[in-house]
């Protein structure tokens, strides 16, 4: 009899770490579309988006100590994602700046970018944009 409930452990042991280990990523993301909002994050706010994000108008401002992270692509169509003062924000994957997007990152903070930057609109750094994984 205790061979046989060990089977069953052992069974019951496989089955649950192959449902922890394949389960998230049957699990799908969100997307965060922006259609022309004013989303403001000051004061030392935190935001975390899981997923990609769209800009399609309209502006995220990031100032005063907010941190804000992507995990995702983000493409900004028309308006953009400013980072005022000591503001930090990271992205997972690429940043995407269409013809009439515009990513500002003002001094002295920083953006991180763990994946590619294309840009086709306007990108202006004062403070330090950190591109690829560390």
């Amino acid at each position: 009899m205790p061979i046989a409930r060990y089977h069953i452990v052992s069974l019951l042991f496989i089955t649950l770490v192959g449902f922890c280990v394949f389960f998230p990523t049957m699990t799908k993301s969100q997307t965060l579309v922006n259609m022309g909002a004013t989303i403001t994050l000051t004061g030392g706010a935190r935001m975390f988006v899981s997923g990609n994000t769209v800009n399609e108008k309209g502006k995220i401002d990031v100032l005063d100590l907010a941190r804000i992270t992507f995990d995702g692509d983000v493409t900004i169509k028309r308006d953009g994602i400013y980072f005022y003062k000591d503001a930090f924000g990271t992205i997972t994957k690429d940043l995407d700046i269409k013809l009439d997007g515009v990513c500002w990152r003002y001094k002295p903070g920083t953006l991180n970018v763990f994946g590619t930057i294309r840009n086709d609109g306007e990108l202006n750094n004062d403070g330090e944009i950190n591109i690829g994984k560390p």
